[in-house]
């Protein structure tokens, strides 16, 4: 795949529309897309807009009525490990991943207005006509049976696009030449949203003023997982904190051996600082991957 390498800027057009009879561009589009776009209007799609004779910038437009409150051209990630992060590692290019901000953060919307467009790319028409272009986007919507999910789409391409292509009907059908659309409805498998970057970042460098780093690299990645999963209440980010700290304290003190052991754990830490029972109700996979985070953290430090 060829990544882009084009200097980014960010651009909004306002009052975009979709044309209707514009012929769906890609070379995995079928005749069933071409009949469909008659009968029916994408929430999302891509759209081309000329520069000169020899580039085209890309844009992903927002064609619902709503406020998207993020538009991310690229992954998102639910914790450290999907951000090649590593617990124990405490240069500063580790600990920048264990922000989880990515290399295309540059490119992160907020606050897409209805019928807006926002330039995500650029393809040139001779330098990129034989290369596989990609683009993984991720934006905050409705889906079929929920008020809210993360919409997630992977598009692959020979030569970029062209014209007008939609990313996912008005009734949340997929085209045939979108290589995958899903949308994330459950809390745990959510990645972390952009919006919560700025207040994650503040609560690694309170994390860091009081321990070592790579202890606030281990205390973070456990307030990811109470985060993710609701333990004990959906609380902001930074109000779990404490628990954490305690988290992260009785793993190391107690060794458990597996997940049951941490769910022990995790629920006397919240008996402690609030009701009797208050996690009483924490999944046993949030559990397994405090119990992965501990076995990793210890391993790693053997090894260091």
């Amino acid at each position: 795949m060829t990544k882009l390498t084009y200097q980014f800027e960010q651009k909004r057009i306002d009052n975009m529309q979709w044309s209707h009879g514009a012929k769906l561009f890609g070379i995995t589009a079928l005749a069933s897309d071409e009949k469909g776009r008659v009968r029916k209007s994408p929430l999302f799609y891509l759209e081309t807009v000329s520069i000169n004779n020899y580039e085209d910038d890309v844009y992903f437009v927002n064609n619902t009525d709503d406020t998207l409150s993020f538009v991310a051209p690229f992954r998102l990630c639910r914790n450290i490990d999907e951000a090649r992060a590593k617990l124990n590692d405490v240069n500063v290019e580790n600990v920048e991943k264990v922000k989880l901000y990515s290399d295309d953060m540059d490119r992160l919307y907020a606050d897409v207005l209805p019928k807006q467009g926002v330039r995500i790319g650029s393809i040139h028409i001779i330098y990129d006509s034989d290369a596989l272009m990609q683009w993984f986007i991720s934006v905050p919507y409705k889906g079929v049976d929920t008020h809210y999910g993360i919409w997630r789409f992977n598009i692959v391409e020979k030569g970029g696009i062209g014209g007008s292509y939609p990313l996912l009907w008005e009734d949340f059908s997929k085209p045939s030449h979108v290589v995958s659309s899903e949308c994330v409805t459950e809390r745990d498998e959510m990645p972390i949203e952009p919006s919560l970057y700025e207040e994650r970042c503040w609560v690694l460098e309170q994390f860091i003023e009081q321990y070592d780093v790579a202890d606030a690299i281990f205390i973070l990645a456990i307030n990811d997982v109470l985060y993710r999963y609701c333990v004990g209440w959906s609380a902001p980010y930074n109000e779990s904190d404490i628990q954490a700290k305690d988290i992260a304290r009785k793993l190391k003190e107690q060794k458990p051996k597996d997940a049951e052991a941490v769910k022990a754990i995790v629920q006397a830490v919240y008996d402690f600082w609030f009701d009797k029972g208050f996690a009483k109700n924490i999944s046993m996979q949030a559990c397994a991957e405090i119990l992965s985070l501990y076995q990793a953290q210890i391993t790693n430090k053997k090894s260091v």
